[in-house]
Formats: structure tokens, C-alpha cells, sequence
């Protein structure tokens, strides 16, 4: 990755971290198959498992009942959470020296954003190796790691690399790469996703690819958008600090007081305008709306609405808001302030739930998903203000005259 302004996007993965954490205590341990988690006569289920219990069918989450069938010879241990949580944390101070760009996925797994990270430590590829060289020199723990442009490209190609491994997958490769991979390599795609999958003759990331995306998205909503661009190494997410956002939400402080409640319902699309392309910038969808309002006399008052399909659709968001509002509105009051927040954030996904609500998601669905992902595309180039609806131009500076108010995130 020679281009300085490329994304070098990195997924560092600690093999078998417990078991590997566990052979660092009792050294015996080493090439034996470990199961951590509880012994084969108790309930409960695998917590980690060593490479040689997997080759015997054992598996994360896996009941022991099972596990000590499958593989009775195992060395079965119930854990020490507090040694994994401090080596956890002495991977994560390794990292922290080369970038603060960094998403902790897990106890065991991380994103790094190297991109800005060349001058100091030099070529992605190199620091890489360096990182995972000094992982296993310091504190004698495998990790494997995946290097491209994209996060989910990243995420696979750690994956294809285990055990103790480096794979990079440079520009342009991306297709190539994942094409020939079962479906469910994808991160997100579950069984209930790979079943639906398969029914349409789906069984590989390249069919995946190939498919029209508005078939997906008849079938999986928004998530057949995210996952038709997983499939094409299109990935355009960012870091996210290790953890979802609580919420996205904007909001208005108009310059005067006022009664115009015409206007407050174009602001209340406007917001979710803007909230919802935020949402689909980081691939998250919401699930639960609130309207917040202010009056003149500065009492704030808000309605909340969970929903039964989560969505990143600002047309449904502005729906509920709307229906929100009219229940706050008190005729004849000033209004100061309005916003909207979403919460129940989620990472865009082929959840089991979402299959409760497809007879929601019909082609009207997925034509919003259409006409919403050109005008995202329009703004990412031109800015937010180059493609504005008509009852929204006048609040958007720039467009139709000047703001009515200031917005705040």
C-alpha cells in the first residue's frame, strides 16, 4: 500500500485467546485440546476451545454436555476472566502506541486505522508485522490480522489467516478475494441470514455479488444494501472507539419563538434527514424514535416510539416524529426548540427479528433505500445543502433563504 492517502484499515484477532492465555500459565497445555468454560458434567456451554478441540467438532457456545462427548479427553478448565482482562489490556497498550485510531471489537479482537500512521512507523504491511512480532515477543500470545482498505475485507481476511497469521488483500483485490468464500464468512450473516440466502440460490460471497440489489433488499430490507457492497469489498465505515453510539440525534434553537407549527413540521423532516444519514454513514439503524420540544418559557417536554423493525429510512423516522409531535403540540404555544434522537442503535444486520416484520418491508421499502442511498451519494460529493426537498429548502442555508434557526448535533 504505497498510496499514502489510501485507508489501511487493520483487524487484529488473538487466536484462541483464552486457551492461549491459559498455556501461558501451565505451559503443559500446549498442543493438548482446551476447553475453557466448565467441566463436561456441569451446564453451561464452551467458552473458548484450543484448535485441537476444534478439530473434534467443539465450538464456542457449544453445551459441555456436548463437548465432552465429542471430545472426552479434553483439558477442561473454568477460566480466570481476570488474567484475560489484564492480558487484554496489555495487547491493547501495544496498539495504542502505533495510532489512536482504534475500535476494540471484544476482549480479543481490535480495528486499527494505520492510514495516517506511515510517516512515523512506515508502510501498513510492515507495521503490521511489527505489531503481531511484538505481541508474541512481549507477552507470548498467537495473533493473526487482516489488512485492506475495508473493514469487513479486514475482518475476513484475519479470519482466512488464522492460525497466527498475516493476510493483506491490496486495492482492487477485494473481489477476488472473497468471491470464492461461503456466504456465511461475511460478519453478520447468521444462519437465519444464510438459510434465506440459500433458498435463493445463494451459497457463496460471489454469487452474493452478483446478485441485483434490489432482490436483497426485498428480502432483507436496508441490511441487503449494506451486505450487496460487504460482498464487492465496499466498506466505507468508520472507527468507532470500540463501541456503538448511545444515540444520534440533531436539533434546532429557532432565533425567535415561534408559532409556526408549518415550519416546525418541515424542521422535524430536515432533523431526520439528518440524523438518518448519519445512521447509514456508519451502517447502523435505529429502532426507537423521541421528539424533544421547548417551549418560550424553556420547560422541555419529549415522546418516545420504539419500532418494531429497526430502520435507518428517514421518510420512516419522519413519520413517527410527526405523529410524535402532534401528540406533544399544545395549540397556540411557542416553540424555542425541537430535535430528534434516535436510540437502539444496532450495527445493520440480518437479525432473526427482522424477519417478524418483512411483510413491512416491501418494494416501497426498498425504492426509499434506493432513492435515499443516489441522495447520500449527491451529498457526499457536493455537500449536504446540493439536493434539499422543497419544504425543507428554506431552513437550509444556502438554500431558499437563511436558516430559521440554529441546529446543534
Amino acid at each position: 500500500m504505497k498510496d499514502t492517502k489510501q485507508r489501511a484499515m487493520v483487524h487484529i484477532d488473538m487466536d484462541t485467546f483464552f486457551c492461549s492465555v491459559e498455556r501461558l500459565f501451565d505451559p503443559e497445555l500446549e498442543g493438548r485440546p482446551v476447553i475453557v468454560g466448565g467441566q463436561p458434567d456441569q451446564r453451561g456451554v464452551v467458552a473458548a476451545c484450543s484448535y485441537e478441540a476444534r478439530e473434534y467438532g467443539v465450538h464456542s457456545a457449544m453445551p459441555l454436555a456436548k463437548a465432552g462427548k465429542l471430545c472426552p479427553h479434553a483439558v477442561y478448565l473454568s477460566g480466570n476472566f481476570k488474567a484475560y482482562v489484564h492480558y487484554s489490556g496489555l495487547v491493547r497498550d501495544i496498539l495504542d502506541e502505533y495510532t489512536p485510531q482504534i475500535e476494540h471489537a471484544g476482549i480479543d479482537e481490535a480495528y486499527l486505522d494505520l492510514t495516517g500512521s506511515r510517516l512515523a512507523f512506515g508502510e501498513p504491511t510492515d507495521t503490521v508485522q511489527e505489531i503481531r512480532k511484538r505481541i508474541a515477543d512481549e507477552l507470548g500470545l498467537p495473533a493473526s490480522a487482516g489488512l485492506s482498505t475495508a473493514k469487513v475485507v479486514s475482518k475476513v481476511a484475519s479470519a482466512a489467516a488464522k492460525p497466527d497469521g498475516f493476510l493483506e488483500i491490496r486495492s482492487g483485490e477485494e473481489l477476488a478475494f472473497l468471491s470464492p468464500l461461503p456466504v456465511e464468512k461475511l460478519p453478520g450473516v447468521g444462519p437465519v441470514c444464510r438459510a434465506s440466502l440459500h433458498d435463493l440460490g445463494i451459497h457463496t460471497v460471489g454469487d452474493l455479488s452478483l446478485l441485483p440489489v434490489e432482490a436483497l433488499q426485498s428480502v432483507l430490507g436496508s441490511w441487503g444494501r449494506v451486505l450487496h457492497e460487504h460482498a464487492r469489498g465496499i466498506d466505507k465505515r468508520r472507527l468507532e472507539g470500540g463501541r456503538l453510539p448511545r444515540s444520534v440525534s440533531r436539533e434546532t434553537t429557532y432565533d425567535t419563538d415561534t408559532i409556526d407549527y408549518d415550519m416546525v413540521r418541515s424542521t422535524l423532516l430536515l432533523l431526520s434527514e439528518r440524523c438518518c444519514l448519519a445512521l447509514r454513514r456508519d451502517g447502523l439503524s435505529t429502532s426507537r424514535i423521541a421528539v424533544k420540544l421547548r417551549h418560550s418559557d424553556f420547560k422541555t417536554y419529549m415522546k418516545f416510539r420504539t419500532l418494531e423493525v429497526p430502520t435507518d429510512q428517514e421518510q420512516t423516522v419522519y413519520r413517527t416524529a410527526l405523529e410524535l409531535f402532534e401528540r406533544l403540540l399544545d395549540s397556540g404555544v411557542r416553540i424555542r426548540l425541537v430535535g430528534v434522537a434516535l436510540t437502539g442503535l444496532a450495527v445493520a444486520g440480518c437479525q432473526g427479528e427482522l424477519f417478524s416484520g418483512l411483510r413491512e418491508v416491501g418494494a416501497d421499502s426498498f425504492k426509499m433505500d434506493n432513492l435515499n442511498e443516489s441522495v447520500d451519494r449527491i451529498r457526499e460529493r457536493y455537500g449536504f445543502s446540493s439536493i434539499v426537498r422543497g419544504s425543507t429548502a428554506a431552513l437550509v442555508p444556502g438554500r431558499g433563504g437563511p436558516a430559521r434557526g440554529r441546529e446543534c448535533r
